[in-house]
C-alpha cells in the first residue's frame, strides 16, 4: 500500500477517537453511559441514530460478502431488499409504539416486566453467546482481506489488528453509547460515500453506456433474481429470502441489544420511527451500490484480464482499490471498509458490556452507587475490546466459522425475536413458559443448522417453533406484574 493511502487510513482513524471522545456523556452516570435515554434530539438526533443503527450491521464483511456475490452470482444477492419494507411496517406501526410506551431504561427492561428476570437473564446470555465471537471474526476478516489485497506481508496482520481494535475500544470506553452512535453516523456516510466513489469510478473506467452493461449481465445471467425453487438447499430462493432474511432482519432490529439501545437515545416514538426510515433507507442505498459495485467489477475484468486476480472473490474488490485506483483514492476506500469494521466493533463492545454491567454484575452481589457502575461499566467495556482484538488475532479454521455464521446467528435471533414480540403483545404468559419457548427454539434451530439445508432456514424455523411452544400453554390471566428491579442503584 502506498504512503498517501496509509496516511489516509490514519488520519482518519484519529478522526474518528477524537470525534468519539469530543461526543461523550458528561454526567458520568451508567444509565447515560449505556443507553443515553432520550438525549438525541430534533432532526439530527433523528439521523445520527438511523445511521448509527446502519452502520452498527452493516460490517466489513456485509461489504465484502455483497460485492463479492454480485461479483460471482450476480444480482441475486440483491433480493434481500425485498424485505426491508416488511421490517420497517413491523417496527414502525406494530413494534416501537409499545416497546417504547413500556417506558425501560435499558434494553431488556420490558422482558423483566412481563416474564420475570431469570426470562432477561437467559435472553442476554444468548445476546452474549450471538455477539461475542462475531466482533473477532468481523475484525479478522477484513484485515486478512486487505493484507492479501494489497501485497503487504504477513507481519502486518498483527499490527492491523491491533491499531483497528485498541483505537475502537479507546473511543468506546471514553465515549460510551453517545460517542458510538456519532460516530457509527460518520462511519456510514464514509461507507456510504465510499462505496458510491467506487461505482462512479468504474463507470468512468469502463466507459460503456448503461445499455451495454445491462445486455452484457443479462448475456451472463447476472440479473437472474426470482428462483421459486422449492429446493431446501438452495440458499437464495425467493422463499428462503422473504422467510430467512425477514426474522433475521426482525430478530436483529426487535431483539438485538445494539438496536435497542437506539430505539431509547431517541426522544419520542415518532423520533425512533423517523429515525428507523433513514436507517432503512441507507441500508437500501448501500445494498444496491454494493450489488452494482460487484456487477460493474465483474465486467471490468471480463474486459480487462490480470493474470495476478485473486482467486478467491473476497479479495477482488480490495485488490481493484489498491491496482486501478490513484494514490489518495484507494485510502479512502480502504478506509470504508475499516470504517464499517469499526461501526459494528464498537456498537457491540458497548451493548456487550451494557449486558454484562446492568443486567449482570450490579443485580448480583453488594449494592454499588451509580458512580461506581459507571466505572465499572468502563472496565468492562475495555476488557471486552481488548479481548475481542485478542481473539482476532488468533482466530483460526476461518472458513468453517464463516459457514457456521448465519447458522448460529439464526439459531439465537429466532428465539430472541420471539421473546421480544412475546413481551409486547398485550397476552400474558408465565415466564417458565417462554423460557420453554425460547429453548425449544434454540434446540430446533440447532437441527436444522446440522441438516444439508440452507442457513437461511435456521432463523424462521427456530422462531416459530420458540412462538408454538409458547402458544401451547395457555395464557395467563392479566395480573400485576412486579417491576423491573432498578438498574441504577443508588
Amino acid at each position: 500500500m502506498r504512503t498517501i493511502d496509509l496516511a489516509v487510513v490514519a488520519i482518519y482513524l484519529i478522526a474518528t477517537i477524537a470525534l468519539g471522545i469530543a461526543y461523550r456523556g458528561r454526567t458520568g452516570a451508567v444509565d447515560e453511559y449505556f443507553t443515553a435515554r432520550g438525549m438525541f434530539r430534533g432532526r439530527l438526533g433523528e439521523i445520527l441514530i438511523g445511521l448509527s443503527i446502519a452502520a452498527t450491521f452493516m460490517s466489513g464483511i456485509s461489504i465484502i460478502v455483497y460485492v463479492s456475490a454480485a461479483y460471482s452470482d450476480g444480482a441475486k444477492i440483491g433480493l434481500g431488499l425485498i424485505c426491508l419494507p416488511i421490517a420497517w411496517w413491523v417496527l414502525i406501526h406494530w413494534f416501537l409504539p409499545r416497546y417504547l410506551a413500556a417506558g425501560g431504561v435499558h434494553a431488556y427492561d420490558v422482558v423483566e416486566r412481563r416474564f420475570g428476570y431469570p426470562v432477561r437473564v437467559c435472553l442476554s446470555v444468548m445476546f452474549f453467546l450471538l455477539r461475542v465471537g462475531w466482533m473477532g471474526v468481523m475484525l479478522y476478516v477484513p484485515t486478512l482481506i486487505i493484507i492479501g489485497s494489497t501485497g503487504l506481508s504477513p507481519q502486518w496482520f498483527w499490527p492491523i489488528v491491533l491499531v483497528i481494535g485498541l483505537s475502537s475500544t479507546v473511543y468506546t470506553v471514553i465515549g460510551g453509547i453517545r460517542g458510538v452512535i456519532v460516530t457509527d453516523a460518520l462511519q456510514f456516510i464514509v461507507i456510504m460515500g465510499g462505496m458510491l466513489l467506487i461505482v462512479v469510478l468504474l463507470l468512468a473506467r469502463l466507459d460503456l453506456p448503461w445499455t451495454a452493461l445491462w445486455a452484457d449481465w443479462a448475456e451472463r445471467g447476472r440479473l437472474q433474481v426470482l428462483d421459486f425453487s422449492l429446493d431446501p438447499t438452495k440458499s437464495l430462493t425467493f422463499w428462503t429470502v422473504v422467510l430467512g432474511i425477514s426474522v433475521a432482519n426482525l430478530g436483529s432490529y426487535l431483539a438485538d441489544q445494539m438496536s435497542l439501545q437506539r430505539y431509547l437515545a431517541a426522544e419520542s416514538i415518532p423520533a425512533a420511527s423517523r429515525a428507523f426510515t433513514v436507517n432503512a433507507v441507507g441500508v437500501a442505498i448501500v445494498i444496491v451500490t454494493l450489488v452494482l459495485a460487484g456487477l460493474l467489477l465483474s465486467t471490468w475484468y471480463q474486459r480487462h484480464p490480470d493474470p495476478t486476480l485473486p482467486v478467491k472473490a473476497d479479495h477482488v474488490l480490495a485488490f481493484f482499490i489498491v491496482r486501478e485506483l490513484p494514490p489518495g483514492v484507494a485510502g479512502v476506500l480502504i478506509a470504508a471498509i475499516l470504517a464499517a469494521t469499526i461501526s459494528s466493533m464498537t456498537s457491540c463492545i458497548n451493548s456487550l458490556a451494557g449486558i454484562i454491567t446492568t443486567d449482570w454484575l450490579v443485580r448480583w452481589g453488594r449494592r454499588r452507587s451509580a458512580e461506581e457502575s459507571y466505572r465499572l461499566g468502563r472496565w468492562i467495556s475495555l476488557l471486552i475490546g481488548v479481548g475481542a482484538t485478542l481473539l482476532a488475532g488468533f482466530a483460526e479454521n476461518l472458513g468453517s466459522v464463516l459457514d457456521a455464521q448465519a447458522k448460529v446467528m439464526g439459531a439465537f435471533l429466532g428465539p430472541m425475536l420471539a421473546c421480544l414480540v412475546l413481551a409486547v403483545g398485550r397476552r400474558e404468559r408465565r415466564g417458565w413458559t417462554v423460557l420453554a419457548g425460547i429453548s425449544a427454539g434454540v434446540v430446533a434451530g440447532w437441527i436444522v443448522a446440522a441438516l444439508p439445508v440452507a442457513s437461511l432456514w435456521v432463523p424462521p424455523v427456530s422462531f416459530g417453533v420458540a412462538m408454538a411452544v409458547a402458544a401451547v400453554f395457555r395464557p395467563v390471566a392479566a395480573e400485576a406484574l412486579p417491576p423491573a428491579r432498578g438498574n441504577t442503584p443508588t
